[in-house]
């Protein structure tokens, strides 16, 4: 899984976004109120200079103006920097604080009326200067240190609580991890706590038991199937080969055909029923290997009975001599299910039988299939109109080519028979 995906990337992510919202909102509350404080200090501090100096001017019209490296007067509108003229040159009498724009900083400024002065006087607080010289910190180095202060126990009590929340997850994992599915304990996580990871366990286990009863009911189903249903195939088989060995068959046609059929029937009978418990377990495949070719030719001769009162060609095609890792009755399963459709289905014309490299193709010139049921085919019980089976023979091909990584293809236009396809897994 990737990390980015998972529980411990969201909690640690959440709680280092949580961490920085947190630490900028405090910063920005805490700058805002620290401006206005600092807004209010300079305000008094320009009223206590303008009565003072205008408590001097009234004692001594010659008196010197104001004139410190942060405060200085200016008699005339002229005299103030250029670039505060036009936000100062409408102001009314009286103490103002203008608050920054896109090019100017925070500006402090007084306008003073004298009753022998025609033009007023203008007392100006350089901000920028007083900060420049008093400022220990910039304010976003402040806003970066304290993150940085903040942010680290915040992590490491976020790391405390990942480890206190996902550390039972975690081993809940592993203990899952190595469970024997046939081997499951009735308490294999042990005793956890009354909280969501131990509602959390006692679920799986339940779910664990369920499982386990299952896989029991199954392996004794399969058990019994296999006797119960073998038993009698047996019985028919060998009583068919004795038959079929007596003089009175041999000489006699009318009896030999039946017997033919009911051989092929229990042959295919046999190789169904191998199938589904095969593919009932879930053990390890078994191993082996086969050519595909000669596994092609004897299922063609076991179901050419099939197309024997019908005017039906075989044109098999063999381009080379593949050799796949499974066993051959696994193989001879699916090419036998293909055959047997495409025999039943064909009423007159040829079937192409076409076995390459990475493929086998399956193609006939039967009554073909509608295409809404195309999608459907490789379901349980899902059959054309004129099938006589049980519609398990292409669910039983999809699902022995899901387990060994084969591609299904299937093309039929309605009238123009069908054309099945296998790719083989490289």
């Amino acid at each position: 899984m990737k990390f980015y995906k998972s529980l411990r990337f969201r909690l640690l992510g959440s709680i280092f976004l949580f961490g920085v919202l947190l630490i900028s909102l405090n910063a920005s509350i805490t700058f805002f109120v620290m401006g206005k404080t600092f807004s209010r200090l300079v305000n008094t501090l320009m009223e206590t200079e303008v009565t003072s100096f205008l408590y001097q001017y009234e004692n001594d019209r010659t008196a010197p103006l104001p004139h410190s490296r942060f405060v200085k007067m200016y008699k005339h509108i002229e005299q103030i920097p250029q670039r505060f003229q036009e936000r100062v040159k409408s102001l009314p009498p009286g103490v103002h604080s203008i608050p920054p724009s896109k090019n100017h900083p925070p500006l402090h400024i007084a306008v003073i009326e004298l009753p022998d002065q025609s033009q007023p006087y203008y007392m100006l607080f350089h901000g920028h200067e007083f900060f420049e010289e008093n400022a220990f910190l910039r304010p976003f180095q402040i806003l970066l240190i304290s993150l940085g202060l903040l942010l680290a126990p915040a992590m490491l009590l976020g790391l405390f609580f990942y480890k206190m929340l996902l550390d039972p997850v975690t081993e809940l994992i592993e203990k899952i991890k190595r469970l024997n599915p046939e081997k499951i304990p009735d308490q294999f996580a042990g005793k956890q706590c009354s909280n969501e990871v131990g509602m959390l366990t006692q679920t799986l286990e339940n779910a664990m038991s369920r499982i386990k009863e299952f896989i029991l009911r199954e392996k004794q189903f399969t058990r019994d199937a296999s006797h119960e249903l073998r038993t009698p195939l047996t019985v028919i088989k060998g009583a068919v080969e004795i038959m079929e060995d007596q003089k009175e068959t041999r000489e006699n046609p009318l009896l030999k055909k039946p017997l033919t059929r009911i051989a092929h029937s229990v042959a295919g009978m046999e190789t169904t029923i191998n199938t589904f418990l095969w593919l009932a377990r879930e053990d390890v495949d078994p191993p082996g290997t086969c050519h595909v070719a000669p596994v092609v030719e004897k299922a063609i001769a076991d179901h050419r009975h099939l197309i024997d009162q019908k005017n039906i060609m075989v044109d098999l095609e063999i381009c080379t001599d593949k050799v796949l890792s499974v066993k051959e009755e696994i193989l001879y399963i699916t090419i036998s299910n293909l055959l047997r459709n495409a025999f039943n289905f064909t009423r007159r014309g040829t079937v192409f039988i076409k076995v390459a490299n990475p493929y086998i193709e399956v193609r006939d010139t039967g009554m073909g299939i509608p295409k809404e049921k195309i999608a459907c085919l490789t379901q349980p019980h899902i059959k054309s109109e004129q099938s006589k089976g049980f519609g398990l023979g292409l669910s039983i091909v999809s699902r022995l080519c899901i387990r060994y990584g084969w591609e299904l293809c299937i093309e039929s236009p309605a009238g123009q028979g069908t054309r099945v396809k296998i790719l083989w897994q490289n």
